[in-house]
């Protein structure tokens, strides 16, 4: 069982690398030599510009905590579907499924604070 849960964990890191990388390698336009000469942006130099940036980074992040509790979740319901009435085992499974609902939550948190300061940011409220 644990040749499985080592395999399944590259699995998994296989999956989310793909993930991560895929729309980097694909985002090329036709015609253009990848590692040629990309113009520098420059910085933000008004809030909207840094609020745009900050919701861009905590969008990525939600995104990729909700492919990885989905992930946990299919791992738990494995382990709980393997588990055959042994108690460690389901103690476990348990255990995983509670962390993965925890990184749903802190997800759709961190989504609901983009949404008002982008919302007090961009009407100047008072939150």
């Amino acid at each position: 069982m644990k040749k499985f849960s080592k395999i399944a964990a590259v699995g998994i890191f296989a999956i989310l690398a793909m993930l991560v990388v895929a729309p980097v390698v694909l985002a090329q336009q036709p015609g253009e030599i990848p590692g040629g000469f990309v113009e520098q942006a420059d910085a933000p130099t008004t809030v909207g510009g840094w609020v745009d940036i900050l919701i861009t980074v905590v969008q990525w992040f939600y995104t990729i905590v909700f492919i990885i509790a989905v992930l946990f979740i299919l791992l738990a319901a494995w382990n709980f579907i393997t588990s055959k009435g042994d108690p460690e085992k389901t103690k476990t499974a348990r255990s995983q499924l509670l962390y993965a609902v925890v990184g749903i939550a802190v997800a759709l948190i961190s989504y609901v604070i983009i949404y008002f300061v982008e919302n007090a940011l961009s009407t100047g409220a008072q939150v």
